[in-house]
């Protein structure tokens, strides 16, 4: 897939894009989002089918207004590409974004599994971070763009609530690349819904649902102990959950996300409803995502009273899972693990027995 193109190469062609749309428009575009689709775009349907069913998705909730423009070919600035240009007054950019990607989205049947089980716990599906990128396909181009330290927020509105999705941003540099790469990805490329219209959580899956042994081990001494004890007097918002997370991202230097998104769909490898006896999507967050060493990354879910979880196990097993397919890192780099202020538990997903019937 050839990327579409960043904005930037545009430069200040931008304006004159603006502008054209200003003066269709001047009563409706008091918050100008642009969103650019270059023609013959390859795996896109027909510029002209696929522009009227994005059109009509967004005219739901948004007024805008349509055009054609030349805009410099992106590595050949002597060159012109053809652009369809839709404008989209509204102060919800991200609201536009999930409309796009809900267009965009690959849908495929269980049936079309290419990779077993094995083989993405191996690492060989050749699966990553670059399996849908928004830019790929479009330009989009937000009325206002948000300002970032070191820190960046985001928050998914994911059924059955908000998430606050936070990256320290100079650390993924000591992530694998697939991890950072992937991080970077979910502030734009996160494929909201399917995380609502999706029931099927991580987090509801209970003992004994799943055919699994897992070897959890308990710790007495780990320094994500020490840091959750720390956090108890750490108190900027009303979450006990959230203050946690703040805190591992501003005193561990191992941390570099908290909340993450991760889903894994049931034509992503050939076993996916015999172990999981659904076809519905599963979806989760990440609580703590640390870099633990240069080869491993831990996964870790902050659950108080630790001590008498039953299911904790499973769930962060699934968070790691979804992980390695996103990235497609093998399980064997990731660690596992969920803790309280006084008790932590941990077990290499690389060591779970996993049965399923092929």
């Amino acid at each position: 897939m050839t990327t579409a193109c960043k904005p930037e190469i545009f430069g200040a062609s931008l304006n004159e894009v603006a502008e054209r749309a200003r003066s269709l428009s001047p009563k409706l575009l008091d918050k100008l989002n642009l969103l650019l689709i270059p023609e013959g775009t390859p795996g896109l349907p027909p510029s002209e089918q696929f522009c009227n069913a994005i059109c009509d998705s967004l005219r739901l909730t948004f007024p805008l207004s349509t055009f054609s423009i030349d805009l410099p070919t992106p590595g050949s600035l002597a060159q012109r590409t053809r652009y369809v240009c839709i404008a989209i007054d509204s102060s919800r950019p991200e609201k536009i974004r999930d409309t796009i990607k809900k267009e965009l989205w690959p849908v495929r049947r269980a049936s079309s599994s290419s990779y077993t089980i094995q083989e993405i716990l191996s690492g060989k599906s050749g699966k990553g971070a670059r399996a849908f990128r928004l830019e790929d396909y479009v330009v989009f181009i937000p009325f206002k763009e948000p300002k970032n330290g070191d820190v960046r927020t985001h928050s998914f509105q994911h059924r059955p609530t908000f998430y606050r999705y936070r990256v320290a941003l100079p650390r993924t540099r000591q992530s694998p690349t697939p991890v950072s790469e992937y991080l970077h990805a979910l502030f734009t490329s996160c494929p909201n819904h399917l995380f609502n219209q999706s029931t099927f959580r991580a987090s509801a899956v209970k003992e004994g649902q799943l055919d699994l042994e897992i070897p959890v081990e308990e710790v007495a001494t780990h320094e994500i102990l020490v840091l959750a004890r720390d956090s108890r007097d750490f108190q900027v918002v009303k979450s006990r959950h959230e203050n946690l997370q703040k805190f591992f991202l501003e005193e561990d230097a191992k941390t570099i996300a908290c909340e993450v998104p991760v889903w894994v769909e049931s034509w992503e490898f050939k076993e996916y409803r015999n172990i999981l006896g659904t076809t519905e999507t599963l979806t989760g967050h990440i609580d703590v995502l640390r870099c633990e060493d240069s080869q491993t990354l831990g996964v870790w879910d902050y659950k108080p009273g630790a001590a008498d979880e039953r299911s904790a196990g499973i769930q962060v097993y699934l968070y790691a899972l979804m992980l390695a397919i996103r990235t497609g890192l093998p399980i064997e780099r990731f660690n596992c693990g969920y803790f309280d202020e006084d008790n932590a538990y941990t077990f290499s997903p690389s060591s779970v027995r996993l049965s399923y019937e092929q």
